[in-house]
């Protein structure tokens, strides 16, 4: 193999990604070569990126001129052109290529052979063509039956469902008896290219989540900007972000405030406003404001990047529906071997009426109708809006027992809305929303648009600004219809000299931002905005609870904000699992399927993509992130979490009919062979009753298109105040109304120990900017500037409070 030309993207001591250019089609090779090369432990390769990563043994030295070094390295490795199965599987393992050893692609040979040589059985009379050569022809077309009983006897060690059809081919082929024989491989391979087509109709793709935050990028250079790719950064180098960019690396604020859209990585609705010193993480979105940031981790480093490893470690399954032919038929392979040499022994030796009986096999009928279900319930799926891209989830479906939630996006709509408006002054509601729609108009902030969304939805239409001035990480100053307004969070008001008073005390606003509103200096109005439970969200739990199906919801947010969701979904406190990354949704799936459950996991983010990849059964949204759509078995296309019972019902539908359908095959099938046994019985006659059974089972199995979906049931009432869209006037009774909830959050704590959200109260911060400087070493000096005691906090990540010190 000619030298490569390879260019390092990254490095460590014992590690090396680089790209391969121009030797594309030669990939194989050179995985067969890294692998049996001394001193790699493990190499991975993206064939799309042309990029392969090479882990080393401690004691191998990397060359000093890397590039150079490695190129020569590659050349010297012995040629290679070939590796075992287990290598290629060390090497990369696609669910697109070969899912097991007796796997045959729905190939043209499989189906035109047999059909072939059924048409030429049928055509051998008119045509004058030679028996001979007609019985030959079966037996060419019967090869794939042929290779699955060898493979049976050498691997299993045991005769299975394909050597009696081999068996009987052969037979009833040399007897001379040439109809039964074409039949026969017609309906089994027929029946296997059907089930070939339950596979996974769209790979899961390893999509390259690196690849996809792969851009050019601003490099501070000796204070000036150049223009890199972002493969080519390293740890410490300086990059500078502008809105709309997405962050390509893991790293530190530097300097610069902004707004990031944080939502698919960590699960928080609501974005996270940051300045220097706060870390940030590769995938998020800055929405508003510059950044320069300093870089800590670079691709396969970074949180994404071991997200990404996680998937593709994930196990890899045949994704076709199970071989229920082979299962059942090979109960009775052995007993219809032995009623076949009976009655070999009570004929008299006719070898006509023993290989009669060996047609009765049951695996002809199940080939053609269980897939057949499986087809015609994918294609019904469609209509039901359902994406199901395999004949194993669905079969998988019917036995789920535990189903695992995602919060944001899933359960919840991913994106906050106004649930509560509170008027403090004697303004009507109509005004006060028109002057808040008007002032935030045209802003791309999650809040800001959920506000213009709330007038919109009441009729409001806004009025021009006379004067408008937007502050970074605090809201709007404008002057409109005469009116000077104030609309942001508390460091707007206290930057204008204007004391915020105590944001509402109701539990089921408690998990809610408040964003205040100010006219003509005087507080008017507080919106409360919160990411909105999905409408179907508590009749879908309500129902898996009816049904005996655990249900857990497990999410990156916060504590108090999940549990609170929680209670209003009617999830009991043991079902909440609050501040899981990314590697802890995975964990905890692969510790439900350790204890013998069957597990679904429903998710739409990038942070839920391991735990889909681990899952039983992985199901996500159309309008769910890239990676975790792709990953998923089942995708609801309407973006209805209820949706997934419409798909468990289909399922159970299908596999009802499979059940009818193994009476269907079952019961003429094992009749006909006990009474042949005994009494003769012609290969006609079993032709019609074992293949005459087929037909009228695929018949049946056609039933699954008159699937229609249940009515969900009504859950029981539960309070609707946190996703309920109210205007709700509340008139203040003065000054000393406002000074009494002031001091009402000012009272000293009784405890030592609070939760987050007792915390952000007290210091009248988001939690958001606590949790992202909690495990910082300045925490406690950091909170008692803002306590208004001077009490200094410290997070326990233990019992996920904070103690007083």
């Amino acid at each position: 193999m000619e030298a490569p030309i390879v260019r390092v993207l990254h490095h460590s001591r014992q590690r090396v990604r680089f790209a391969t250019d121009g030797v594309s089609e030669k990939i194989p090779q050179l995985e067969a070569q890294l692998l049996h090369s001394p001193g790699v432990l493990r190499v991975r390769i993206n064939k799309m990126a042309a990029c392969c990563v090479v882990e080393f043994a401690r004691d191998f030295t990397l060359p000093t001129n890397l590039e150079a070094g490695l190129s020569d390295w590659l050349f010297s490795l012995p040629s290679i052109t070939t590796c075992n199965k287990a290598e290629q599987q060390r090497v990369a393992y696609s669910p697109e290529e070969g899912e097991g050893e007796d796997e045959e692609r729905f190939v043209p040979t499989r189906i035109i052979l047999p059909l072939t040589a059924l048409g030429l059985t049928l055509l051998a009379g008119p045509l004058a063509l030679p028996p001979l050569g007609v019985a030959v022809f079966i037996l060419i077309a019967s090869h794939l039956t042929f290779k699955r009983a060898w493979q049976g006897l050498r691997a299993e060690q045991k005769i299975n469902v394909d050597f009696l059809d081999a068996l009987a081919v052969t037979l009833h082929s040399l007897e001379g008896f040439l109809l039964g024989p074409a039949v026969m491989i017609s309906m089994i391979e027929g029946g296997e290219a059907i089930r070939d087509a339950t596979q996974r109709i769209a790979s899961s793709a390893n999509v390259d989540l690196l690849a996809t935050l792969q851009t050019d990028v601003r490099v501070i250079v000796d204070g000036n900007e150049v223009i890199r790719p972002s493969t080519s950064l390293m740890p410490g180098d300086r990059i500078r972000l502008s809105p709309g960019d997405q962050i390509p690396v893991d790293g530190v604020i530097e300097s610069g405030d902004g707004s990031l859209d944080v939502v698919k990585l960590t699960g928080e609705s609501v974005p996270r406003h940051a300045g220097p010193g706060d870390e940030v993480l590769a995938g998020f979105i800055l929405l508003e404001g510059t950044l320069t940031i300093e870089t800590k981790a670079v691709g396969e480093s970074t949180r994404v990047g071991q997200i990404t490893s996680m998937i593709q470690a994930a196990p890899v399954f045949d994704t076709r529906v199970g071989n229920y032919a082979g299962k059942i038929a090979n109960r009775f392979v052995l007993p219809t071997l032995a009623l076949a040499g009976l009655s070999l022994l009570i004929s008299g030796g006719s070898i006509a009426q023993a290989a009669s009986l060996l047609m009765f096999d049951l695996g002809s009928g199940l080939r053609v109708s269980v897939p057949t279900s499986i087809m015609a319930a994918l294609s019904k799926a469609s209509s039901q809006g359902l994406l199901i891209r395999s004949g194993r989830s669905l079969e998988i479906l019917v036995d789920i027992d535990v189903i695992v939630f995602d919060k944001t996006g899933t359960l919840t709509q991913g994106h906050p809305t106004v649930t509560h408006l509170a008027i403090l002054n004697k303004s009507s509601s109509s005004k006060i929303l028109r002057l808040a729609a008007s002032a935030e108009h045209g802003l791309r902030h999650p809040i800001a648009e959920a506000i213009v969304s709330y007038a919109e939805n009441q009729g409001i239409t806004p009025f021009p600004c006379d004067s408008w001035d937007y502050r970074l990480g605090r809201g709007v100053c404008a002057t409109i219809d005469g009116h000077y307004i104030l609309i942001g969070n508390t460091r707007l008001l206290r930057d204008e000299g204007i004391e915020p008073v105590a944001a509402s005390e109701d539990p089921q606003l408690a998990i809610a931002t408040p964003i205040y509103m100010v006219v003509d200096g005087e507080l008017a109005a507080i919106f409360y905005a919160a990411d909105k439970i999905r409408s179907d969200s508590r009749q879908l739990i309500a129902e898996l609870h009816r049904r005996g199906i655990q249900t857990h919801m497990l999410t990156g947010d916060i504590a108090p904000v999940a549990h609170a969701i929680a209670e209003s979904l009617g999830l009991k406190p043991e079902e909440v699992h609050a501040e899981a990354l990314p590697d802890e949704k995975a964990k905890f799936v692969k510790e439900l399927s350790a204890k013998g459950h069957r597990v679904a996991f429903v998710g739409d983010g990038i942070n839920d993509s391991a735990a889909l990849a681990y899952a039983d059964v992985s199901i996500s949204f159309a309008s769910g992130s890239d990676l975790a759509r792709e990953t998923a078995d089942i995708v609801l296309i309407n973006d209805k979490v209820s949706d997934l019972l419409v798909a468990q019902d289909l399922a159970q539908r299908t596999f009802s009919i499979v059940r009818q359908n193994i009476g269907i095959v079952g019961v003429p099938n094992l009749s006909a062979l006990v009474l042949g046994t005994f009494l003769p019985i012609s290969p006609i006659a079993a032709v019609i009753i074992n293949n005459g059974s087929a037909i009228v089972a695929a018949a049946n199995a056609l039933k699954v298109l008159g699937f229609s979906q249940k009515k969900l049931p009504s859950s029981p009432s539960v309070s609707q105040s946190l996703t309920h869209q109210s205007t709700k006037e509340h008139q203040t009774s003065g000054a000393s109304d406002g000074d009494s909830k002031t001091a009402v959050a000012n009272e000293l704590t009784e405890s030592n120990n609070i939760n987050l959200l007792k915390l952000s109260n007290r210091l009248r911060l988001k939690h958001q900017s606590i949790t992202a400087r909690r495990n910082r070493p300045n925490f406690s000096e950091w909170s008692a500037q803002h306590d208004p005691d001077g009490f200094a906090w410290t997070y326990c990540g233990k019992t996920k409070s904070y103690d007083r010190t």
